[in-house]
């Protein structure tokens, strides 16, 4: 019997190492007990996920969904663009969680942290903002002296202001960045239709590939018009692994953050990473 919330991911077969690690993980931390699990198939053969099947309730093949001014390189470019899409994919659940591939479910209280969320807010999602990430995390833009002048850059500044307009780039240039590699969702929130609309008016100026990745910027718009339909996790539930390698606790072994007070890490993300440069998981 179908449950009332799914986790929906999805790869090529670049990424399908990473898919299973993660499927494993769901399995392991038991979090297929309580979410049911659906798969965007990018270009896969039926044996690539042969070992996984009886984990999973739904899988399809994606196609996009708006029209694009351009022939994408890449079909995995459809787990961008289709993510705002998930319940036209997979419809009759109350809630929707998307986990990217390179994503490791370490315990499942990362999975009820989302659940929970959604049933305060239309959205539950992390920021990419934590005490530990300090020293490499610049997503909120650069002032480089030059002469008598500063001069703003970074990529989100320089895409708010090129894709949606010099306010919105100027107003969330300060602004912590949402993570959209994870993050639930009410299935009835209004919140699908303007993301898919905000998304879609970006794509309809776009010449390349190169603005396909505005699934994250066209969200974070959204989510900041207005904040109260928000419930902001913490950090340990989508963790980037590239802004602060975790510290182990050998003893317990479980993961925690480097700043006190060690936080259980919940879910790992490993984003920019190739799967054969990961660590091998203690969990």
């Amino acid at each position: 019997m179908e449950k009332k919330i799914t986790i929906v991911s999805g790869s090529d077969k670049n990424y399908l190492p990473f898919l299973k690690k993660l499927i494993s993980s769901l399995v392991s931390s038991r979090s297929l007990e309580i979410v049911d699990l659906c798969i965007f198939s990018i270009d896969l053969d039926k044996k690539d996920l042969i070992d996984f099947d009886s984990f999973i309730s739904h899988k399809k093949n994606p196609n996009f969904s708006v029209k694009l001014n351009f022939t994408p390189k890449n079909n995995w470019s459809k787990l961008l663009t289709e993510r705002p899409y998930l319940r036209e994919y997979f419809p009759g659940y109350e809630t929707y969680i998307w986990m990217d591939a390179d994503t490791v479910v370490l315990n499942r209280n990362g999975i009820i942290d989302l659940i929970n969320g959604c049933n305060d807010k239309e959205i539950s999602i992390s920021t990419e903002s934590h005490t530990d990430y300090i020293n490499v995390n610049n997503n909120f833009g650069i002032k480089n002296f030059l002469g008598y002048f500063y001069k703003i850059k970074g990529w989100s500044f320089k895409n708010y202001k090129k894709f949606y307009s010099k306010t919105i780039a100027e107003n969330l240039l300060f602004k912590p960045l949402f993570n959209n590699g994870v993050f639930g969702m009410k299935a009835n929130s209004s919140l699908w239709f303007k993301w898919q609309e905000t998304y879609k008016k970006a794509l309809n100026i776009c010449k390349d590939d190169y603005g396909l990745k505005n699934d994250q910027l066209s969200l974070n718009v959204v989510l900041y018009e207005d904040l109260t339909t928000v419930a902001k996790l913490e950090a340990v539930n989508n963790w980037i692994y590239k802004f602060s390698k975790p510290f182990f606790d050998k003893e317990k072994k479980r993961y925690l953050t480097n700043s006190y007070p060690r936080r259980e890490i919940n879910i790992f993300h490993y984003t920019g990473y190739k799967f054969d440069d990961v660590i091998n998981f203690k969990n």
